[in-house]
C-alpha cells in the first residue's frame, strides 16, 4: 500500500490494539509491517513508546513462540487507580461528546478511537455498565438502567474535563 494515513495516536494505538488481538506478533518490525500495510506509517521509536502506554508485553502462546499483548480485564482489575486512570487519561484525550437515551449513553470520539474508550470502560469494570459497543467514533454504553445511564454520563464527561493534577 502506497498511501499513507494520517491518524491520531489514539486512532494509531487503537489499530495496534486491534492488529495484536488479531494475529500473534513477535517483533515491533512485524508490527509495524502490519500498521505500514493498513497505511499508518510509523517510526520504531514512536512504536515502542505506544506499547509501553498500552503496557504491551511479550508471552509465550499456544505454539510456544513468545508474541505481544495487551493486558486484559484481570490484570488490570487487580489495580483499580491504574485502570480509573488509564480511563481518566483516554476521556480527556478521545471523549468529544456524550448524550443519554434511555438506558444508554452514545459517546463520541475522534475517528479511530472509539475502540480505545470502549475498552478502558470495560476494563474499569463500573457498577451499572451492562457493556460497550464501539465503532469507529462512536460508542455505545448500554447501562442498567436510565438512571444510572444519566450518572454514568455525568461522570465521564467530568472524567473528560479533569485536569491531570486533579483526582477525584
Amino acid at each position: 500500500m502506497d498511501r499513507t494515513i494520517p491518524t491520531t495516536r489514539a486512532a494509531r494505538q487503537a489499530m495496534i490494539v486491534a492488529l495484536i488481538d488479531q494475529s500473534p506478533i513477535a517483533s515491533q518490525a512485524e508490527l509495524r509491517q502490519l500498521l505500514h500495510d493498513q497505511g499508518i506509517v510509523v517510526t520504531q521509536a514512536t512504536l515502542s513508546r505506544d506499547l509501553e502506554e498500552l503496557r504491551a508485553f511479550k508471552e509465550h502462546n499456544s505454539a510456544g513462540q513468545r508474541v505481544y499483548r495487551v493486558p486484559g480485564v484481570t490484570e488490570l482489575a487487580e489495580s483499580d487507580n491504574g485502570v480509573r486512570a488509564q480511563l481518566k487519561r483516554w476521556a480527556r484525550e478521545l471523549l468529544v461528546s456524550a448524550q443519554q437515551a434511555d438506558n444508554q449513553v452514545v459517546l463520541r470520539t475522534p475517528p479511530g478511537a472509539a475502540q480505545l474508550l470502549a475498552s478502558s470502560l470495560d476494563r474499569a469494570v463500573i457498577d451499572g455498565v451492562l457493556g460497550c459497543i464501539a465503532g469507529d467514533d462512536t460508542v455505545l454504553v448500554i447501562s442498567s438502567s436510565t438512571q444510572r445511564a444519566i450518572e454514568l454520563k455525568t461522570e465521564l464527561l467530568l472524567l473528560a474535563h479533569t485536569s491531570i493534577g486533579e483526582t477525584k
